[in-house]
């Protein structure tokens, strides 16, 4: 903070150097504001003759265990062009609390002619150099205790539960219980969503385009990516389960985490409402499996075959070839040991994905099928518990609120018995808009169900037909001399 209090020009007396630092490492210690430690060092300088201030240096809220620090950077500047010849700090914990690197620091003051002392007595770099190494030392001890302390005190609270750090997409902190999350059905129904999509074929990049051309909101209005749609897919928490625990710091010195295997992170089943049920859940864990959206795997590239496609006769698992006609596939076990053990099994890969996007379109354009979806679309409409019985029961609920106001107004009841009936009313009313508006989102996806019907379609005519699409419509694909057993699992 150049120009934060009266800088002196430079005499032939000591130019000086005020550094301050605190940060929340500090813990208890941490009372005083950085002003306060600035005003109190300036106080000290004064009354002990010291020389003249040249400037102040000072790191707001910076750990000591961290050296990149704004402050102590532009120091080291002004040190190197020969504008300070004496520091001056609170104590040597300020410096830093990272043992090494403090003595280095001591180490370049000294190299370049500068004093350092503190205004606690307790060190001067004129007298006290040979002891210098112990109270650095104890100042890193201090910090590594207390960053003990505190992942102690962390994993305590997860292991109980409690959500620490920002709630996931879907889900919103509550507001009468600390740490816990509950379910925000603003953004819930896209995670459902999301799931449904993926099971019904559909990978990563295509979620996550549909979701973007759709309109569909998107974590902190980022837009929607594979990397989302993956993160979303792989959590544990939408079931109801808290997973925490998955990463550390590699040590209090630095700002690396490590993750850690599976084994040590901490799981803590049912500690909210579900959004998914375990089931669906686990469906797309099982198909994940089988899929990579098109990445390479260790340095291979993921086949719309890859996973399913085995050879008749010996059972091995067939291999992808580039062919100048296109992708083909060969016995695995041919390939590796020769024709003693077994025989090519040659095919070209749309030799079977054709019979697969044929069998694919004859499947989700039969017409019973495609009005038993509209009916259930339509049925979200009618119903105790469609749009219009919700209503109706909203209407209702008003109608006895009324009431309930009239009879308090013309004393037919207390005050102490409306409150309490009121409060329930209240209550039932807020469940029930909540559940109209969820059944209205519901009924608007009507259409982009329709379009997203209409978008596979065409893909599966123009034969474009990925792993993810086969591996959750087909069980299988077995390939014999002379024919090739394509196993639905529809």
């Amino acid at each position: 903070m150049r120009g934060a209090v009266k800088v002196e020009q430079r005499g032939k007396t000591s130019s000086i150097a005020i550094y301050a630092r605190i940060s929340r490492d500090d813990n208890g210690e941490n009372y005083e504001s950085i002003e306060n430690q600035r005003d109190m060092l300036l106080d000290h300088v004064s009354k002990k003759g010291l020389g003249n201030v040249y400037d102040v240096y000072m790191d707001d809220n910076v750990s000591g265990s961290a050296f990149e620090r704004p402050g102590l950077d532009r120091l080291k500047e002004d040190i190197l062009r020969g504008r300070v010849d004496m520091v001056v700090m609170k104590d040597l914990s300020r410096l830093g609390r990272n043992n090494a690197k403090t003595l280095q620091m001591i180490d370049f003051f000294e190299e370049n002619g500068v004093r350092v002392l503190t205004a606690d007595g307790r060190y001067d770099s004129l007298v006290d150099n040979d002891m210098v190494g112990i109270e650095t030392w104890v100042n890193e001890r201090y910090v590594r205790d207390i960053s003990r302390k505190i992942r102690s005190a962390l994993r305590f609270k997860i292991q109980k539960g409690e959500y620490l750090g920002r709630a996931p997409f879907g889900c919103k902190k509550s507001i009468s219980q600390r740490n816990r999350l509950v379910v925000d059905e603003s953004e819930a129904y896209i995670v459902r969503l999301i799931y449904e999509l993926y099971l019904s074929g559909l990978g990563y990049t295509a979620i996550a385009n549909y979701l973007n051309e759709n309109g569909y909101e998107a974590p902190k209005n980022s837009g929607w990516n594979r990397i989302t749609v993956r993160r979303i897919l792989c959590s544990r928490v939408y079931t109801g389960d808290t997973v925490q625990g998955v990463s550390e710091k590699v040590s209090f010195k630095s700002k690396k985490t490590r993750r850690l295997p599976e084994n040590e992170w901490v799981i803590t089943e049912k500690t909210h409402e579900a959004i998914i049920s375990k089931e669906i859940y686990n469906q797309a864990q099982d198909i994940r499996k089988y899929r990579s959206g098109g990445r390479k795997i260790r340095g291979r590239i993921r086949h719309i075959l890859n996973g399913i496609i085995r050879c008749g006769d010996c059972g091995s698992s067939m291999y992808a070839r580039k062919r100048r006609n296109g992708t083909a596939y060969v016995c695995g076990n041919y390939c590796r040991n020769g024709s003693a053990r077994c025989t090519s099994h040659f095919i070209y890969e749309h030799e079977v994905v054709g019979p697969i996007c044929r069998e694919l379109i004859k499947l989700i354009s039969v017409e019973a099928d495609l009005k038993y979806l509209e009916q259930q679309i339509h049925n979200t409409a009618g119903g105790r518990n469609g749009i219009c019985g919700i209503s109706e029961q909203l209407e209702a609920g008003r109608r006895q609120q009324e009431m309930l106001y009239r009879d308090r107004l013309e004393g037919r009841i207390s005050g102490q018995l409306f409150e309490r009936m009121n409060a329930q009313i209240e209550k039932r009313l807020s469940v029930l808009e909540s559940e109209l508006e969820r059944q209205k989102r519901k009924k608007s996806m009507a259409g982009s169900i329709s379009s997203l019907l209409g978008t596979v379609l065409a893909r599966l005519e123009r034969m474009e037909i990925t792993n993810e699409m086969v591996c959750a419509a087909v069980q299988s694909v077995t390939v014999y001399d002379k024919a090739v057993m394509i196993d639905f699992k529809y």
